[in-house]
């Protein structure tokens, strides 16, 4: 009875002394290699190869189940790794010649790779930096370099966070190339954030600070750099930049914003900033060609308030082509197309409801309507303010050098401006509720000049031919006036003072 005893205890002991047992290995091939490893608590386990000479490595852990690999073929690099927590697992692998890798983690089921490895940092090549550090819970981190002289850094604090990118190796920081810069960092929970990087001295940085953020960047070609920056919860940023020296910068505060830029060419520039107190916004950038300019602003800055369930989007292609849209209130909405080169749109929304879209360029061919050198500028300031501008020829040459200024006082205007052909100016000024103004404009140089105030007034004007002028001034209630110009170089003015009036002119030649 007693041997039983004895031998169930052994059989016990030993159990315990497997269940606590850690693991290192350390395999050191060359000269003045140097490691040191540093397990405290049970189910460690770590993997250390150098091949090479002047390799140095520390590994620190302490917990349950931790694991760390650690590869370095090369000359004079450098690993740190350090767990602290439950089922911590690491890899790091360098290739080539002063490499630095720092990698912390704190806190249960963290990993350095989706899912479990493949790899946490993997650098192959020259100088490469990389700086992880990770504190919360069930984080996931990954960082891929192959080239000279990269930098790359991830810092998560919270929860749940991912900087994975879906891409067809799942990195977070996935680089190729030379002299690349991308950092990550995200405070809260649940925040995803990825940079993908290809070509020659791209910069990515991304900063996520509350909970539920999405953030992708992707940069394609040499030069390139992207900031995004999300204050809040729920936000999204989807960032593609292919070709050279293209810049964005996108700034989400608040809630349930989201945002999509995607640059083709050279030099384009875009600014998209969303929030400080306001929430479901969206706006979309794209812009295809050289030298664009795009600053989208709905962050409800002009008069204290906020910028809620706002859309805008811009879209160019072509050169030299330049759009500013702000949104100021809730439930706005503005689209704005440039087709063809050095084209000037700004959109100024204030109040609530309000749409405007300008097209510079028929977008449904564009092939032969490409309109170049023209100028847009919508003001709306109230509720349910209604605009359109056309600046196109819908067959031939495009529309070159018009001129088209509305501006929206008051709720419910409703203003249509059509420019076909070449050198037409247009402004339309209503102040007041329901007015209504239409201007079309088909010839060159042509110019028309509305102006609306009190309530309820409605305006027409055609021009078709060559050099005619036509003014309209409405004050009071209820007028009517409309304006028909064919053939060349008329003139009409129309005055409408007082309620109910009706005023009809016809010139042509």
């Amino acid at each position: 009875m007693k041997k039983m005893i004895l031998c169930a205890s052994a059989l016990l002991v030993g159990a315990a002394l497997s269940a606590q047992s850690n693991v290192s290995t350390v395999d050191q091939n060359g000269n003045g290699n140097g490691s040191t490893v540093a397990q405290s608590g049970s189910m460690n386990n770590s993997d250390v190869d150098q091949d090479g000479d002047d390799n140095g490595s520390d590994v620190a852990q302490a917990g349950v189940e931790n694991r760390a690999i650690t590869d370095q073929d090369g000359t004079d690099q450098s690993s740190v790794i350090a767990q602290t927590g439950e089922r911590n697992s690491y890899v790091t692998t360098q290739q080539g010649t002063n490499n630095v890798s720092t990698a912390s983690q704190s806190g249960n089921d963290n990993w350095a790779g989706p899912p479990r490895n493949t790899w946490g940092t993997l650098q192959q090549g020259s100088d490469n930096l990389s700086t992880t550090t990770v504190t919360g819970n069930n984080n996931g981190t990954a960082t891929y370099q192959r080239g000279d002289d990269n930098t790359a850094s991830i810092t998560q604090v919270g929860d749940d966070n991912i900087a994975t990118l879906q891409t067809f190796l799942n990195w977070g920081i996935l680089q190729l190339g030379n002299d690349n810069t991308a950092g990550i960092r995200q405070n809260g929970n649940a925040n995803t954030g990825s940079i993908e990087q290809q070509g020659n001295n791209n910069l990515g940085d991304l900063l996520q600070e509350g909970d539920t953020n999405f953030s992708d960047t992707d940069q394609l070609g040499d030069e390139n750099t992207s900031y995004t920056y999300q204050l809040g919860n729920t936000n999204s940023s989807s960032v593609l930049q292919n070709g050279d020296s293209n810049f964005s910068d996108v700034d989400q505060r608040g809630n349930d914003n989201l945002s999509t830029v995607v640059q083709t060419g050279i030099d384009n520039e875009q600014y998209t900033h969303q929030g400080v107190t306001g929430d479901r916004n969206t706006s979309a950038t794209i812009q295809t060609g050289n030298n664009n300019y795009a600053h989208t602003d709905q962050y409800g800055r002009l008069i204290g308030g906020g910028s809620n369930d706002s859309q805008s989007t811009i879209t160019q292609v072509g050169d030299l082509n330049d759009a500013f849209t702000l949104q100021q209130g809730n439930s706005n909405g503005s689209n704005v197309w440039q087709y063809g080169t050095n084209n000037d749109s700004d959109v100024i929304q204030t109040g609530n409801g309000n749409f405007s879209y300008n097209y510079q360029g028929a977008p449904f061919d564009a092939i032969t309507a490409s309109s170049d050198n023209n100028v847009s500028s919508v003001t709306q300031t109230g509720n349910n303010n209604w605009n359109g501008t056309d600046q196109y020829t819908p067959a031939g040459d495009g529309s070159d050098f018009n001129n088209s200024a509305v501006a929206q006082t008051g709720d419910r205007n409703y203003s249509f401006t059509a420019q076909f052909d070449d050198n037409h100016t247009s402004t339309v000024d209503q102040t007041g509720d329901d007015n209504r103004s239409e201007v079309r404009q088909n010839g060159d140089s042509n110019t028309s000049d509305v102006d609306q105030s009190g309530d309820n007034n409605v305006s027409l004007v055609g021009q078709s031919g060559d050099g005619h002028n036509s003014t309209v001034l409405q004050d009071g209630m209820l007028n009517m006036s409309t304006v028909t110009q064919t053939g060349m170089t008329h003139m009409s003015m129309v005055t409408q003072m007082g309620n109910s009036n009706t005023s009809t002119v016809t010139q042509s030649n």
